[in-house]
């Protein structure tokens, strides 16, 4: 799976104009994971594969990333609707049938299966801890509070505590430059010429709270990552 439709996309299933936009989805959640002329499938969430008309997978002509819409070559299979899974062409749909990502490891639950092991079985071993902000802005302290779960969860010996790196996307990177911007401080004495001082950087940090930031932008737009590389 590359992606879910989103509930609020807009999908034309056919009838577009020139060629190169025959179908699309817009309000992809990342549409800089596709590429141009890739031919991806759909399946919906019980992992039916949709087959609609006699269409069961579309060429996509070109990957809109500032946009996130897909614009295909081809007819979309009539029964794709929001909340399908953007599948690649030629891959098997089912558990075990593809390498899992971030997404499937780091949850917070102590149910269900991953890498072949019950979650149940093993109460807290297998649950990584979350922070959830309902969709408040990023705060300094934020940095600090998974520090405290990470140090209860391996305890405070723990050499891998010192290697963790962050993952996620540039919007987060921008929100952790507006933290830097809002306590950033001017000798207006020291600024020369006629021109107002530019005050925004280039550049984002490469650091979170001291640890290294990876900045991805076909990371979930929504969270952070964590990840102790060694673990």
């Amino acid at each position: 799976m590359i992606d879910q439709i989103p509930s609020t996309a807009t999908i034309v299933l056919s009838g577009g104009t020139p060629a190169a936009q025959t179908a699309s989805i817009a309000g992809i959640n990342i549409a800089v994971a596709f590429t141009d002329q890739q031919v991806v499938k759909f399946y919906s969430t019980a992992g039916v594969q949709r087959t609609g008309s006699t269409y069961t997978s579309a060429t996509i002509s070109y990957a809109d990333g500032p946009s996130n819409t897909l614009y295909f070559s081809t007819v979309l299979p009539s029964d794709v609707v929001v909340t399908d899974y953007i599948v690649v062409a030629g891959a098997s749909y089912g558990a075990g049938n593809s390498i899992l990502g971030i997404k499937a490891w780091d949850v917070n639950s102590n149910t269900g299966t991953i890498g072949g092991l019950n979650r149940n079985a093993y109460p807290g071993r297998l649950s990584t801890p979350t922070i959830n902000l309902n969709g408040a802005a990023l705060t300094p302290g934020i940095a600090q509070r998974a520090e405290v779960l990470l140090t209860r969860a391996l305890g405070p010996d723990a050499e891998s505590l010192k290697s963790g790196v962050w993952y996620g996307p540039l919007e987060q990177a921008y929100a952790q430059s507006n933290l830097m911007y809002n306590v950033q401080i001017v000798n207006a004495q020291e600024v020369k010429g006629e021109k107002t001082l530019d005050m925004s950087k280039r550049y984002f940090s490469d650091t979170f709270g001291g640890r290294k930031y990876h900045k991805s932008p076909t990371a979930s737009a929504n969270r952070m990552d964590l990840l102790l590389m060694e673990n």
